[in-house]
C-alpha cells in the first residue's frame, strides 16, 4: 500500500500548495482511493506535479461534509468522471462555523448533488466497497465542539456525518480519519472492536486539536492531549502520522509523548506500508 499526501496545510516541497484542508492519495492492490479533496482544486494540482495520475482512481471516501474535506469534489470531474464516491448520507447537510456570533458556511457546494448524481454513494451503514477495505460509519459524537454547527436551524454539531476508512493488511488494519470529531480514541477503539484479534498498524489522519485555525490556537488543554498521547501509547498501535487540524501546536503537545511513534503527514510526503 502506497499513500500520498497530495494534499495537507503544511508542505514539504515548495512547488506544491499547501492548505488547510486534507487529500490523501492511497494505492493498493485492490484500488485507488482519494480519500478527501481539501477545500479546492489544489489536490488535482498537487497531483499533477507529483505525477500521480487521479484518472485511475476507482473511490472517493469523503470523510465528513465540512469544506476542507468535500470543497474540492467540485473539481474531480476534471480528472476522473467514474471513480464512484463514499460519503456519508448527511455530508450533503448545511454546516457552520461560528465566529464572532456570525455563521460562515463550511459545508459542501450546492453543485455537488447534481454534478455526481450517478456516482454518488451514501453510506448509513458499514460497507466493504473492495476486499479489505471498509468504510465504518460512527454514531453521533458525545460531545461537540462550541464553534461548529449543522443543519437549517444551526443546532450544534454532533458530527453524525463523519465516516473512517479502515484498510486490512498482514500487519493489521490502517485507520484512515479526516479530523476525528469523534475523538481519535474512540475511533481507535472502535476499529479494534471491528476487527477482532487485530492491531492497528498505522492511523492516519487529523485529530482535531485545533481551535481556531486561522490563529492556530489550541482546542484542547494541555493536559487533555497529553492524556490522548498517553492512552494512544498505551493501544496497539504501531505508528501514527497525524497532520491537518491537529495543529501545530498540539502536535508537539503529542509530540513530547508519543516520541518516535508519531510522525508529521505533510503535502507531498509518501509511506508505503508493506
Amino acid at each position: 500500500m502506497k499513500i500520498t499526501s497530495i494534499l495537507e496545510n503544511t508542505k514539504q516541497d515548495r512547488k506544491l500548495t499547501a492548505k488547510h484542508g486534507l487529500s490523501l492519495y492511497i494505492e493498493t492492490d485492490q484500488m485507488n482511493i482519494i480519500f478527501d479533496t481539501g477545500p479546492d482544486g489544489s489536490y488535482i494540482k498537487n497531483a499533477k506535479a507529483m505525477g500521480i495520475d487521479l484518472s485511475k482512481a476507482h473511490a472517493v471516501v469523503i470523510s465528513h461534509g465540512h469544506s476542507d474535506h468535500i470543497g474540492g469534489l467540485s473539481y474531480l470531474n476534471e480528472v476522473n468522471k467514474e471513480a464512484q464516491i463514499y460519503l456519508s448520507e448527511h455530508s450533503l447537510e448545511p454546516h457552520w462555523l461560528r465566529l464572532g456570533g456570525y455563521y460562515h458556511k463550511v459545508g459542501a457546494k450546492k453543485d455537488i448533488q447534481h454534478s455526481f448524481k450517478d456516482r454518488l454513494n451514501f453510506v448509513a451503514k458499514d460497507m466493504e466497497i473492495a476486499k479489505g477495505i471498509h468504510i465504518i460509519t460512527l454514531n453521533p459524537a458525545n460531545e461537540y465542539t462550541k464553534n461548529l454547527y449543522k443543519g437549517s436551524k444551526k443546532e450544534l454539531d454532533d458530527f453524525n456525518h463523519e465516516i473512517m476508512l479502515v484498510i486490512e493488511n498482514k500487519n493489521g488494519i490502517v485507520l484512515f480519519s479526516g479530523c476525528s470529531h469523534h475523538g481519535i480514541i474512540d475511533m481507535a477503539n472502535i476499529a479494534l472492536d471491528k476487527f477482532p484479534g487485530k492491531k492497528i498498524d498505522v492511523i492516519i489522519g487529523g485529530f482535531h486539536l485545533i481551535g481556531i485555525p486561522i490563529i492556530n490556537t489550541l482546542g484542547k488543554s494541555k493536559d487533555e492531549i497529553i492524556s490522548i498521547g498517553n492512552s494512544l501509547n498505551e493501544m496497539p498501535i504501531n505508528s501514527i502520522y497525524s497532520c491537518h487540524c491537529t495543529g501545530a501546536k498540539g502536535y508537539k503537545i503529542l509530540d513530547s509523548v508519543l516520541k518516535e511513534k508519531l510522525n508529521p503527514f505533510p503535502t507531498g510526503k509518501e509511506l508505503i506500508i508493506s
